[in-house]
């Protein structure tokens, strides 16, 4: 990323004045450690909320580390808040880290400088992919909520919490309600590791468990079933529009791929590259489903790159030669 000319010394000191201060939290995760770099790229002091997982250690002497909410929010410009868990944590694990962790620093926040507030929600407020009903139409972010897992609960919870304290606590909150986010290998592994195997019929399952298949989950008529998701890279990048746009404060926004994808479209092609066996099943309980981006290309100019098929041809790059 440009950034190897970079040492300790380059990190702004906390008294600063004339630098951004931007708290992180969730730094470690699949999005916060593609953000981070973006963010000291463009001449931010980051300052981590460190919990349990260690920083990534090519970036982790660049920042500021810090272990409790309260503390971890004086003097800082905003707060991006991408820490959260989700299944198989159990409901009160989600309950403590996903709600009452965004209490705390959403209070927090209102307390001391009103920072602006990056609320990572998710597309499970509306109930997609393992939901009760299909979509024949984008979801866009007037979609009624309707989570169908306390995971998804907790961020409406939090999405609530932030209106909140943007009401009545001054605190301007953005709320991003990312799609299914993965890295390319874990974009590959949608189709070789079959993550929905458990909805498949008992007698047919194992056809998904042999060796060299790529998974063609269909819906329970047997029509293609048509997903959503979202490349990490991308997500980092709607994380940082959402920061600098003066669109954004108030707002909630779908971030997701530049397109839906179905599996009977790309996993035939991609059984071929890897010399595989394309293995339709269908899947009871998923249904399909796709978000509109629109609002968020047009407000805060985001624009993903990244279709399933750019991600799919990384990972195969990355895969050992046999």
């Amino acid at each position: 990323m440009g950034r190897s000319s970079r040492t300790a010394r380059d990190v702004p000191l906390p008294g600063d004045s004339n630098v951004k201060r931007i708290l992180v939290t969730g730094a470690s995760g699949r999005i916060g450690r593609r953000v981070v770099p973006l963010l000291l790229d463009r001449g931010y002091a980051v300052r981590c909320l460190v919990h349990r997982t260690p920083l990534p250690s090519d970036w982790a002497n660049e920042v500021e580390s810090v272990g409790m909410p309260e503390e971890s929010v004086a003097g800082v410009h905003a707060i991006i808040h991408l820490a959260g868990v989700m299944p198989p944590a159990s409901d009160d694990e989600v309950f403590q880290t996903n709600i009452e962790g965004t209490r705390r620093l959403l209070r927090a926040a209102s307390e001391r400088g009103k920072p602006r507030f990056l609320f990572a929600s998710s597309d499970a407020t509306y109930c997609t992919g393992w939901s009760l009903t299909g979509y024949t139409e984008p979801i866009d972010e007037d979609a009624a909520h309707h989570p169908t897992v306390f995971y998804g609960l907790s961020k409406v919870l939090g999405e609530r919490m932030a209106l909140y304290y943007q009401e009545m606590g001054g605190v301007p909150a953005v709320r991003l309600r990312f799609v299914w986010t993965l890295d390319a290998p874990e974009i590959l592994g949608l189709f070789t590791k079959a993550p929905y195997k458990d909805f498949t019929a008992v007698e047919e399952r194992s056809q998904w468990e042999r060796n060299r298949v790529v998974a063609i989950p269909l819906e329970q008529d047997g029509s293609p079933f048509t997903e959503h998701i979202c490349d990490a890279r991308d997500a980092a990048e709607a994380v940082v529009l959402a920061l600098e746009s003066e669109n954004a404060p108030g707002q909630a926004f779908n971030i997701a791929g530049p397109a839906p994808f179905q599996y009977t479209k790309v996993g035939p092609a991609l059984a071929c590259r890897l010399g595989a066996e394309p293995v339709a099943l269908r899947c009871a309980g998923i249904h399909s489903y796709s978000l509109s981006i629109e609002k968020a290309r047009n407000l805060i100019g985001y624009a993903p790159k990244y279709r399933v098929e750019d991600s799919l041809d990384e990972a195969i790059n990355l895969c050992p030669k046999p």
